[in-house]
Order: C-alpha cells, then sequence, then structure tokens
C-alpha cells in the first residue's frame, strides 16, 4: 500500500514541477510583448512605478498650441557594459533638438546658448564621458526652425531596474533628457521638450545585450518636480524626455541554471517521507542534507545580484523550501520518538498513524510550492 502512495505522489510531484516550468514559460511568453523588429515609441506602454515626483505628459494639439515647445529625438546606437550589482550600463548615440522661432526668441531674451539646454539627468560619470553639440552651433531649418545634434557616450544609472521575478527579470534601461535652465519652468516662458513626432528609429543594431532580448522601446514625455526650491519661490517642475528601452531575460537558461536544481532538492525532500519510517538515520539526513545545499545555492544566486529591499521570485521559492525541509526535519524527530516510545503490540498501528502523517505532509508540502510560485509569479 505504502508503496502504491509513494508511486502516485512521485507521479504527482513530476507533474508538479512540470506544471511551474509551464506557467514560468507561458506567463514569460505573454509578458514579452512586440518583438525587436517592432521598434517604436508605442511599442511599450507601461506605466513609471517607483519613480517620484515623474508626472506623465500626453502630447496633443492643445499642448502645442499652450506651450512653447522643443522637439527631442533620439537614436541609441549601443548599450554595453551592463552591471546589475551597481544598476548601472554605458551607452552610445546621438540626440537632436529642433525649435521653432519662438523658442529662439525665448533663448535670447534668456541669454541661453542653446547647447546648455539639456543634460542627461541619469548620467553618473562625467570624467570618462562625451556628451556635447556636434557643431559649433544650431543650423537652420525651412520655415525658421533650427535644429542641433549631440552626440554622447557616457554611463548612466538604471533607476527603473526591478528584480522582483528574478530570474526571468524585465529589465529596463532607461536613458533621460531634461531641460536644464531653470527659466523653462517658469510660467512666463514653461517650455516643453516632447519627443519628434517621426522619431521611430530609437535603437540600433548593436543595442542588444547578452542574456537579455530586446523586447522594445519607448520615447515619452513627463514633467519631474523638483524635490526642493532650487533657491526660487516655487518648486520647479522640469520637462523631460525619457528613452526607456525593454529588454526580457532569456528563459531557458534560468530555468536549467535555477528552477530545476531547486526542484529536484524539493523533489528529494518531498520524496523523503515514502522511506520506510523505521529507517530513522536516513529519513533525518535528508531534510538537514538539503537545508545546507538550499543555502549554498542562494548564497550562489544573490552573489550577482544588488542588495534589494523585496524579495525576488526565486528568494520566495527558496524560503518555501526551507519552510519544507525545516518542518520534514520536525515531522521526522516526531514519527522517530513516537515509534520508540511505542509499546511492542502498539508499534504497527503507530507506524501506520506515522506514515499517514508523512503522506499528508507530501500533498501538504507539495501544494504550498506551487501556491507560492503562483503567487509570487503574479505579484509585480
Amino acid at each position: 500500500m505504502r508503496r502504491t502512495i509513494s508511486r502516485r505522489f512521485g507521479f504527482l510531484l513530476i507533474a508538479s514541477v512540470l506544471a511551474i516550468t509551464l506557467l514560468l514559460g507561458t506567463r514569460a511568453i505573454v509578458d514579452r510583448g512586440p518583438s525587436a523588429e517592432t521598434i517604436h515609441p508605442a511599442a511599450v506602454q507601461q506605466e513609471m512605478e517607483g519613480t517620484a515626483g515623474l508626472e506623465a505628459v500626453q502630447p496633443s494639439e492643445e499642448l502645442v498650441a499652450k506651450h512653447p515647445f522643443i522637439y527631442a529625438g533620439i537614436h541609441l546606437d549601443k548599450i554595453y557594459e551592463l552591471n546589475l550589482n551597481s544598476r548601472t550600463f554605458t551607452a552610445d548615440g546621438e540626440i537632436w533638438l529642433e525649435w521653432l522661432p519662438e523658442v529662439e526668441e525665448l533663448l535670447q531674451r534668456y541669454d541661453t546658448d542653446p547647447a546648455d539646454l539639456i543634460s542627461l539627468t541619469n548620467r553618473i560619470e562625467t570624467w570618462d564621458s562625451t556628451f556635447e553639440p556636434s557643431a559649433a552651433g544650431p543650423r537652420e531649418l525651412s520655415g525658421g526652425r533650427r535644429q542641433l545634434l549631440f552626440r554622447f557616450s557616457s554611463r548612466f544609472y538604471d533607476d527603473a531596474v526591478d528584480f522582483r521575478r528574478d530570474p526571468f527579470d524585465v529589465l529596463k534601461v532607461p536613458i533621460i533628457i531634461e531641460l536644464e535652465p531653470l527659466w523653462t519652468s517658469q510660467k512666463y516662458a514653461d517650455l516643453r521638450l516632447l519627443p519628434a513626432p517621426s522619431n521611430d528609429d530609437l535603437v540600433g543594431e548593436l543595442g542588444s545585450l547578452s542574456g537579455y532580448q530586446l523586447q522594445g522601446a519607448s520615447f515619452k514625455p513627463f514633467l519631474r518636480r523638483s524635490s526642493n526650491s532650487l533657491g526660487s519661490w516655487y518648486r520647479p517642475q522640469l520637462s523631460q524626455v525619457r528613452l526607456e528601452v525593454t529588454y526580457q531575460s532569456n528563459l531557458w537558461p534560468g530555468i536549467v541554471n535555477w528552477i530545476i536544481p531547486l526542484m529536484i532538492i524539493n523533489s528529494i525532500v518531498l520524496m523523503a517521507p515514502s522511506v520506510e519510517g523505521t529507517l530513522s538515520d536516513v529519513r533525518l539526513a535528508i531534510p538537514s542534507t538539503a537545508l545546507l545545499t538550499l543555502i549554498f545555492l542562494q548564497q550562489s544566486y544573490h552573489s550577482s545580484l544588488p542588495k534589494l529591499p523585496y524579495t525576488t521570485f526565486l528568494d520566495d521559492l527558496f524560503t518555501t523550501s526551507y519552510l519544507i525541509a525545516m518542518a520534514l526535519f520536525g515531522l521526522f524527530t516526531w514519527g522517530y520518538n513516537v515509534y520508540v516510545a511505542a509499546p511492542d503490540e502498539q508499534k504497527a498501528s503507530t507506524m501506520r498513524r506515522i506514515n499517514q502523517a508523512d503522506m499528508r505532509f507530501q500533498y501538504l508540502s507539495l501544494g504550498l510550492l506551487v501556491l507560492t510560485a503562483v503567487i509570487s509569479w503574479g505579484r509585480r
């Protein structure tokens, strides 16, 4: 009877492991969105999360008619030297500004050099970087418009990275362009920075990252309210445009490197109650060994991540695995003590009671592991 129950539980355990893997694969494919071949500013329509002081701006005819504006375009040539521990990356590319005669009048009124109009807000290194106009001044276009091209090569800080679904991350890499002069936020000027309507080619052929698939890109306008008055009588609300390139981590390496080893350890732990209750030494050794293996595996996992104020998807699975292994050790200790203390004529009935408790623990632990995976994956 016990062998039949163990065989059934083994089949159920294998099916559950496959179900978790299928869940990850299905959700990752659903979340993957448009392919890298269809990069467009409207390709990734996600709200900014965790970025304080930002207000999304929807470009419209009313906005254009009400505020003087500067069109901004960007082309990202390449991204490299990604460091998840420091949340930094290096990027090269071009930025161009285009404005009408009314904006040119504002620049002259406030004695502002067009080369000083914008800054790269999330740039973190200036000593070994480039951000400068490609010409001595703006060039004139038809209709009195003017255009100025900047080239940049610098290291940036990623304020949008989220590891809650690690190792199946959706990595967002931002480059933030902001109007620099404070007079641009005054009510008498209120200059706005808007994405150029014709700026469709946001990322070049070298915009890929090792270990990630390019999912899409967006280029959207925002207003950032300063945290203080910056020496004025009001808190400036500075206009910015934000390029956000979205990458999806490759699914299969995450499964092979982390999910399968973790599921193998859990499979051994959950099959341990199927060992005959009289073999107490063997039964007690299994959860102890599993706990040590889980600790070393999680330490290896966190060596590639920064310190986080939240747990990742894999951390939640590790936590549940720890609890299951500890509870199993306690169950085996209880079973051994009860069996030894039982009179000889009650040994058989005591062993049946221990086996029933083992079987209930197996199903309960398996359900808890699957429930943890579902809840943690659905959390954003």
